[in-house]
């Protein structure tokens, strides 16, 4: 009895350090999210004057040095990895991204050498979103569908209040400088929290390495299997046989990986349109004839609110399980329905007057944030249990690469040559885009399944196929049909010897079958 109660109050310390921890981390994701917000604020805030030679496209730059940094350090984060132990990478990262945060504090500095901090930042903070979804991958995954929402929801609540006190402190004449104090001071003071209550024991990721779990079987859980070619899962529900509220995450067999590269790249082209959108809506609304405050506060409002909003419908647990593989499919259409409805309403933003257009751009930002949790979940699972960094990884990547890294300069450029109204037009066709890759998705998942009508018909089309090359009829002297087969087996009466013969192979096959069954 004693043992019992003994370790009975271990767990409940483990269980209560886990999620201090884990706080922590939340505290020290949203400083990092608060930079890049704070980034953005000041790239829309900067003046473009002729006689120093800046334009947009120059000053919307300092999103895309960010975005550049990330890809180059994305690619060694593995590597680095495997070499010195992700604990050890992400610790010395967070130390030399203070340091490159602080540098932004240089006096005189200029925007080419702010390219250059903003480039060291972005490569140095690369492993953290790997490095937090693995550890939620071991430390949450009884509550990881709770805990990857909370997390991701640091991205638009840091990026919005940086966005906003970046651009208040320009407005009010007050250096810009004073938010990367106030992150440096965070980021700092918040890892310092984390290994000192954590330390090694739930930081460092190298010893009794995670992944494992998905091999156990312990009470409630629900056993990775080959659900990716069943539609069992679909009828579960938090109501059903199994409490999925307590269920580990679940992954395919086999890796999906045209499932996953269809939800990631409509994930990076979502992204587009939401990121892409703080820096152009600040032109164009003026423009429209809004006042500088309404358009920040406003703006920031419905970017916080909708897809939070959004991303609490979808991680609910009562219409979806991301985390679950066998309710992909359910998944998937989900991402098409809602990101049709946010791109159906983009559409129509730049034709909507003007006492509609910021009920219809929550709208929009509403559904478009039951997109992100949603689409996270597929993307972490779908190259099963051994890949979740690499799958992270990759998802950076491509959002980086295709959409976080060009586009703020592109849209710069834009306003520049074209003006405000088509560069609005341009993000807007961003979710038009994730819409129909979303679609596409559900699809792939649909055809791609080995289960599906479309696989059997192709299966027995193949067997078809298949006995029409071994056996062939021919019409000899007009009078009856005979059967010759290849392997020169032709008995007399050739109609009988092949019944025969297919009679036997049919036997074979029915055994062969419910061996296998």
């Amino acid at each position: 009895m004693r043992a019992h109660l003994h370790e009975a109050g271990e767990d409940s310390r483990e269980r209560r350090r886990t999620q201090l921890v884990y706080v922590l981390f939340l505290i020290a994701y949203l400083s990092v999210q608060f930079g890049h917000g704070s980034n953005i604020g000041v790239a829309v805030s900067l003046p473009v004057t002729e006689s120093s030679g800046s334009s947009k496209a120059m000053n919307l730059a300092l999103g895309s040095w960010v975005m550049v940094g990330v890809c180059v350090g994305l690619p060694l984060t593995p590597w680095a990895c495997r070499t010195w132990g992700v604990f050890q990478v992400c610790s010395v990262c967070v130390l030399v991204d203070v340091v490159a945060i602080v540098m932004m504090l240089w006096p005189g500095i200029t925007l080419q050498q702010i390219y250059a901090v903003r480039f060291l930042v972005g490569f140095f903070e690369a492993p953290f979103l790997p490095y937090l979804q693995e550890w939620l991958a071991r430390f949450g995954k009884h509550t990881w569908n709770v805990w990857n929402t909370v997390l991701h929801a640091m991205v638009p609540l840091g990026e919005n209040i940086g966005y906003i006190i970046a651009q208040e402190l320009f407005a009010a004449g007050i250096s810009w400088k004073w938010a990367f104090a106030g992150q440096a001071f965070a980021l700092a003071l918040s890892a310092c929290l984390c290994y000192v209550y954590g330390g090694s024991r739930y930081l460092d990721l190298s010893n009794d390495m995670t992944q494992t779990f998905v091999d156990e079987e312990p009470t409630g859980a629900v056993v990775p299997r080959n659900v990716g070619d069943s539609m069992e899962g679909l009828d579960s529900s938090p109501g059903g046989d199994h409490e999925l509220g307590d269920a580990e995450v679940e992954y395919p067999v086999t890796e999906r990986w045209c499932v996953y590269w269809a939800t990631n790249a409509s994930l990076a082209a979502q992204l587009g349109f939401l990121s892409g959108s703080k820096y152009v809506i600040r032109d164009y609304a003026t423009r429209q004839g809004f006042s500088l405050h309404c358009t920040i506060f406003t703006f920031s409002a419905i970017a916080l609110i909708g897809p939070a909003l959004g991303g609490s419908i979808a991680m609910s647990g009562r219409c979806i399980r991301p985390d679950q593989w066998s309710q992909h499919k359910r998944t998937l259409a989900f991402l098409a329905f809602t990101s049709s409805v946010a791109a159906a309403v983009a559409v129509l933003l730049p034709y909507m007057p003007d006492f509609l257009f910021w009920p219809a751009l929550f709208v929009s930002f509403t559904a478009a944030g039951c997109v992100y949790p949603a689409a996270q979940g597929i993307i972490n699972i779908a190259l099963t249990a051994v890949r979740v960094i690499e799958a992270s990884v990759y998802q950076v990547q491509c959002n980086n690469i295709f959409f976080a890294m060009p586009m703020p300069y592109f849209i710069g450029k834009t306003m520049d040559t074209l003006g405000t109204r088509p560069s609005f037009i341009f993000v807007t066709s961003l979710q038009v885009i994730a819409a129909a890759g979303f679609v596409f998705a559900a699809l792939s998942a649909t055809f791609t399944e080995e289960r599906s009508a479309w696989h059997r018909l192709v299966h027995r089309m193949a067997e078809s196929d298949n006995q029409a090359s071994d056996v062939e009829m021919t019409n000899q002297n007009g009078e009856g049909s005979s059967w010759r087969r290849f392997d020169g087996v032709m008995g007399s009466d050739g109609e009988q010897a092949l019944d025969s013969q297919l009679t036997r192979e049919d036997q074979e096959s029915q055994s062969l079958l419910n061996q296998a069954k």
